[in-house]
Formats: structure tokens, C-alpha cells, sequence
């Protein structure tokens, strides 16, 4: 990368100009005002550190000192209404409507900045990525960083002139668009995107995003065509590059998690790296849609991890059941 790259990327994009990075599409001036996704002009991030809850080839031993180096970054463009991460994704008065149409959007409903955060400069976010790297962590994991692409991206140009060598991971909801996902290509070493619905109707009521199963099955490709399959060094279990495509298993398989995995094995093939998350629990305003205000059965994760040994794949990450609230980082630590 030279300086004609991060000049290009600051061309893609200007809090100035009208937004339109994700699938959203809003054309929010975000130097006047933060756009669908809670972003303003500058990048917020939540929580920097050391996390253990990542897949194995990512965080390491469960136990161990070290973990993946994540940047959890405030607003999310997707907002799903069971979202773990709300306090830093969602700020309370982001979200207006009911359970029969909870993404009516108001205008004064997303006026403000979204989520738990502070405000950071790219240099800032670069000396975050080597500060992860001397305290030993395995990669620098990028959370939810879609909606500030071409900023990060800067951050990542300047850290790779600098010495980063750790790789880098593009941890993502997977609503995004191709044109945002192109700023990256060369910069991301690993993609963990989630695979969350292939169903629309799901998709439309839980995320107030119908488009979503056309649009994260694009960006997926997208993914997947910049950085391959899944590369493990041999000597460490880490993974060096590639894509693990997350698949969310909600209760009832109302996200149609099956779909999911078939599409994974038509398009991507059985050799892709897959991780079947049975992490869900009731969070946010699940309480809202009765059909999910509950955590995933033994039954149902074992029908799916089922389907996805009978469709043929050949590597793969399980998950127990059960998770809760204790596996979810502590966005309002100091």
C-alpha cells in the first residue's frame, strides 16, 4: 500500500459529503448529523482488549494469557432487537416502534450518536493496534467497524508502514456493501462474517433489514474472493488468513440457519471454515418477539450441527449451548 491508496480512501468517503457506506443507504451529512447507524464524522470505539470468546484459531487457549487484540467499535448499521452488544451498538432512545413494526425509523429516534463510546483520530486507532500487538495478542479483531471503513482503513495503511504485522480480522454482520468491502481488500487478512438469515421475513422483523440475505451473500463473496479459505499455521492453531463464516443458530430456526449452510455449501463450497454459534440468549428487546425471548435447545443446535455434518464440511467450529450474559464483555469498564 502507498500513499495514493490512502488518499483514494479518503476520497471514497467525506463526513461532509451524504453517506452512503452501508446497505442503509441513509445520505446522512455525518458532519451535521450521525447517520442510520449512530456514526457521526469521527470513529467512536467501546472497548479495546484482549478477548478469549473468540473461535479457538482466534483467541487461542481458552485459557491463556493472550486472546485476539479487539476493537469494538460504537453503532452497528444492521441493530438487531436481540442484540448482545446493545449498550454500545443501539443507545436506548435509537430505537422507536413495536413488535409489529420495530424498525420505524423517527426522525429524533436516530438524530444522536448510538451506543456507549469515545471519540478517536486514526492515529489514535493505529497506536491501539500496536499497543494489542506488544501486549501480546495474537491479531488485531475489528468489530463492527464497517460504518468508519475508509477512517480504519487510513489507521490501517499507517500501521502497516509502521511495523503491524499481526493479521488483521474484519469481524462483521455481514450488512455491508461490496464497494465499502473493496476499501479493504489487501488490508484484511481474515473475514468473520455472520451468515444471520436467509430468510427475508426474518430478516425484515428482527433487523428491519429484508435485503439482508441478498446483500450479506454478496459481501460473503466478496469476502471470501480477497482472502480464500480458511489458513492455519501448523505450528501455533492460529489462523494467519482466510474466512470463517459464522452461522447463528436462533431459537425455532427462525433465521433459517439450514439455508444457511446449504448456501455456504453451494456458493463457498464444503471446504470453507464454518462456526456454528448456539450463543444466543434473550437480549435487548427479544422480550418483544415471543418466539424468540428464550436461548436455543440442545435439540435444536444438535439438528443443525446434524445438517451441517451431512452437507459435508470439512472444518468447523461448535459452540455450547447455554451461553448468557457472562460471556458478553463489559462495555462500561473504565
Amino acid at each position: 500500500m502507498n500513499s495514493e491508496n490512502a488518499m483514494d480512501a479518503e476520497a471514497a468517503w467525506s463526513p461532509d459529503a451524504p453517506c452512503f457506506l452501508c446497505p442503509r443507504a441513509c445520505g446522512a451529512v455525518r458532519s451535521r448529523r450521525p447517520g442510520r447507524c449512530g456514526g457521526g464524522a469521527a470513529m467512536r470505539v467501546a472497548l479495546i482488549q484482549q478477548h478469549h470468546g473468540e473461535e479457538p484459531v482466534l483467541s487461542g487457549p481458552a485459557l491463556g494469557p493472550r486472546g485476539s487484540g479487539t476493537i469494538f467499535f460504537s453503532g452497528c448499521a444492521l441493530g438487531c432487537v436481540y442484540c448482545q452488544n446493545h449498550d454500545i451498538s443501539i443507545e436506548p432512545a435509537g430505537t422507536a416502534g413495536s413488535a409489529e413494526s420495530p424498525h420505524r425509523i423517527e426522525r429524533d429516534g436516530w438524530d444522536g450518536l448510538r451506543g456507549l463510546g469515545r471519540e478517536i483520530g486514526v492515529d489514535d486507532l493505529t497506536a491501539a493496534m500496536f499497543e494489542l500487538q506488544l501486549s501480546g495478542a495474537y491479531n488485531i479483531n475489528l468489530v463492527t467497524a464497517g460504518h468508519y471503513a475508509p477512517l480504519v482503513r487510513q489507521a490501517l495503511l499507517l500501521a502497516r508502514e509502521h511495523g503491524l504485522t499481526l493479521p488483521v480480522v474484519w469481524n462483521s454482520s455481514s450488512y455491508e456493501t461490496v464497494e465499502t468491502l473493496r476499501l479493504l481488500d489487501g488490508l484484511v487478512d481474515i473475514y468473520l462474517p455472520d451468515l444471520r438469515y436467509l430468510d427475508a421475513t426474518a430478516a425484515a422483523r428482527y433487523s428491519g433489514a429484508p435485503d439482508y440475505p441478498r446483500v450479506a451473500t454478496y459481501a460473503i463473496c466478496e469476502m471470501r474472493r480477497q482472502v480464500g479459505d480458511l489458513v492455519v499455521d501448523e505450528s501455533t492453531g492460529l489462523a494467519k488468513s482466510g474466512i470463517i463464516v459464522r452461522v447463528l443458530a436462533l431459537p425455532g430456526d427462525m433465521g433459517r440457519a439450514d439455508l444457511a449452510l446449504d448456501w455456504i455449501a453451494d456458493t463457498l463450497g464444503t471446504d470453507t471454515a464454518v462456526s456454528l454459534m448456539g450463543q444466543y440468549y434473550p437480549a435487548y428487546r427479544a422480550a418483544e418477539f415471543p418466539e424468540i425471548n428464550r436461548g436455543v435447545t440442545d435439540g435444536e443446535y444438535g439438528k443443525l450441527f446434524d445438517h451441517f455434518e451431512e452437507l459435508g464440511f470439512t472444518l468447523g467450529f461448535a459452540q455450547a449451548v447455554g451461553s448468557s450474559e457472562n460471556g458478553t464483555p463489559d462495555f462500561r469498564q473504565k
